[in-house]
């Protein structure tokens, strides 16, 4: 595995890879269906080489290093199913991955693999944001008898509502980086004015009262 590498290297790895993006008129819309000023697509780390393996050797470190046990990994789609991918390749642990929402046809699966209730499965997520897509998938697979027992994370949008998320499912969180870091890396960089940085740290401050 790689050095380890601080939330500060991560977000300087995204900020590199162009997946921090700004828009403030008109804002972008999230999977919560609140709206924002940021967006981070991570999805972008997959086309290189380099950040893809910087992003996996700190997933790897991060369950190394927090003694994580657990029988497979379990990405949730679409963002996260790659990276879980490869985890599950690397570390030879089995894979399983989480619909947005069950099938229309066949089995009508939601949570796909080979499913064996009793399972323990550390979720892998590209990014938290108000965590509903988080929040969803811990009760689709507890539904088909899984145990999550964590989530891990390129992005921590560091919300008040994914930590609400959290508590209510009792589950911790793993991020390689966060919001502070990634606006911190951005403003060092020039990559957003000190407008921008007002303008986003207002967004998070109270996402709901941003949006309307």
């Amino acid at each position: 595995m790689g050095k380890n590498m601080s939330p500060r290297d991560i977000a300087k790895v995204l900020i590199e890879k162009n997946c921090v993006q700004l828009s403030i008129n008109p804002p972008f819309t999230y999977a919560s269906g609140l709206k924002g000023p940021i967006y981070c697509d991570n999805r972008l780390v997959w086309s290189h080489i380099d950040a893809r393996q910087k992003i996996i050797d700190a997933f790897k470190n991060v369950s190394s290093e927090k003694n994580l046990e657990f029988d497979a990994f379990c990405g949730l789609a679409t963002a996260g199913i790659p990276h879980a991918s490869i985890l599950a390749w690397e570390i030879k642990k089995p894979l399983l991955y989480v619909r947005g929402g069950s099938k229309s046809h066949g089995k009508q699966n939601q949570v796909e693999g080979d499913v064996r209730p009793g399972m323990k499965v550390l979720l892998v997520e590209d990014l938290v944001n108000q965590g509903k897509s988080l929040g969803d998938a811990v009760i689709a697979v507890k539904s088909v008898g899984l145990e999550p027992v964590g989530c891990l994370t390129i992005v921590d949008y560091q919300t008040s509502g994914a930590r609400a998320v959290l508590k209510e499912h009792d589950l911790m969180l793993h991020s390689l980086t966060n919001f502070e870091s990634l606006l911190q890396e951005a403003e060092s960089q020039g990559t957003l004015s000190a407008t921008d940085v007002e303008a986003i740290k207002t967004w998070h401050q109270d996402p709901k009262a941003w949006s309307v």
